[in-house]
């Protein structure tokens, strides 16, 4: 019997300190290497202004949109008419209290609910907004642009599910554009050209609110497709130099995984940037689970965005944001140093590998962090790379 529970104690001593040491390495790699801690779900809770409303969270939120606002389907259906004007107001959404972070969830009833729209003028929906900015931490204004594919509705709870997951104490505008021309590559292509066609509506909103509501960071997040609306908004804003004239830049554009044309982030975007903006970050994704490094690397050219250019980009059978993130690295090596770019593969896990920005927890943690600290880097969860010359991005790890 001794020999038996002398045996058992060198087996419980043996698996303590094998838990000993992962958690010690575990700690060490968290705090001390860099890569950071992900926050939980329930960490992110409570910053952004709300309500109770029963067992749930009311949030309300403001919009811009340029659809046609005549058409009975633009707010009570899946209405896609482009407008001939900008229209404004708030919405309300209902949020249950642990949402998690998951494919469709804005849509799940169970933990996301509308709560209804008020359409206000634009002067009342200015007054609003700008008390909201000034009561803010930040004197802030978070605008979101959504991409291919959504209607009014969808796009606002998008917006609400992603204002909620970021939980920055921050007023957020979503503007809403008629993406949703129809499916395949026949709606795609018709998506393509309402995008640019949205863009001086964009530029024109951007700069109303840097002008009306005193706000001293205006953050500018767009992904997919609304990332060619935004590219072409600023060099809409180029032709009007005096709309900006005498405001503060743009704190911070982000771009996640960007769907814009060939030839998009070019010199002339790099000029724009500059004159319009602080900083620049590019997340961007191969779609094959295939590092983008050994891409830049390599120096391969697997597939040319002119390839497949009127393709919906879950339809792209190879890593089209290649071409993307060179243009941008190139860029880069060219002076534009407040540009940062981010491989975001490693945690581009769900759905078509496409929708990193709403299904990845890293992905929320490191934009949270590169809004209000874009300049440190310390206990993120990220690498760094440098492919050769002054080019550099970041790796965003998971688990």
């Amino acid at each position: 019997m001794k020999v038996v529970y002398r045996r058992m104690l060198l087996v419980g001593f043996y698996l303590a300190s094998l838990v000993a040491v992962a958690i010690a390495a575990a700690f060490v790699g968290r705090n001390f290497t860099g890569m950071g801690p992900t926050p939980t779900r329930t960490a992110f809770a409570g910053r952004l202004p709300n309500t109770a409303d029963g067992n749930r969270r009311r949030f309300q939120f403001f919009y811009a949109t340029n659809r046609d606002v005549a058409d009975a389907e633009t707010f009570g259906a899946r209405g896609s008419k482009l407008g001939t004007e900008i229209s404004a107001g708030t919405f309300d959404v209902l949020i249950t209290p642990g949402t998690p972070i998951k494919p469709w969830v804005w849509l799940d009833t169970d933990s996301i609910e509308w709560g209804g729209r008020e359409s206000l003028p634009q002067a009342e929906m200015q007054t609003r907004l700008r008390t909201a900015v000034q009561a803010s931490p930040n004197k802030s204004l978070l605008v979101i642009v959504w991409g291919f594919r959504d209607w009014f509705q969808s796009a606002a709870l998008k917006t609400a599910y992603t204002a909620y997951v970021l939980d920055i104490n921050t007023p957020v505008m979503l503007f809403d554009w008629p993406g949703n021309q129809g499916e395949g590559m026949s709606g795609y292509r018709a998506s393509v050209e309402v995008a640019t066609k949205s863009a001086p509506d964009l530029g024109r909103t951007l700069a109303q609110l840097s002008r009306e509501t005193g706000a001293e960071k205006v953050w500018l997040m767009g992904s997919s497709l609304g990332c060619q609306t935004i590219c072409d908004a600023f060099a809409w804003l180029e032709t009007q130099p005096k709309l900006f004239e005498g405001l503060p830049k743009i704190d911070h554009v982000v771009l996640s995984a960007p769907d814009v044309c060939a030839g998009a982030f070019d010199d002339k975007f790099a000029g724009r940037i500059k004159a319009l903006s602080q900083h620049l970050t590019a997340y961007v994704s191969s779609n094959d689970r295939a590092l983008l490094m050994s891409h830049w690397l390599n120096g391969g050219r697997r597939l040319g965005r002119l390839a497949e250019i009127t393709t919906p980009p879950e339809e792209r059978s190879e890593a089209y944001q290649f071409e993307e993130a060179d243009e941008l690295l190139d860029l880069q090596a060219k002076g534009l140093k407040d540009l940062c770019i981010v491989d975001a593969t490693p945690v581009n896990r769900t759905r078509n590998l496409h929708h990193f920005f709403t299904d990845s927890p890293e992905f929320f943690d490191d934009v949270y962090r590169q809004l209000l600290q874009p300049e440190n880097y310390v206990s993120r969860r990220l690498h760094t790379v440098r492919p050769g010359d002054d080019r550099r991005y970041w790796i965003l790890w998971n688990d």
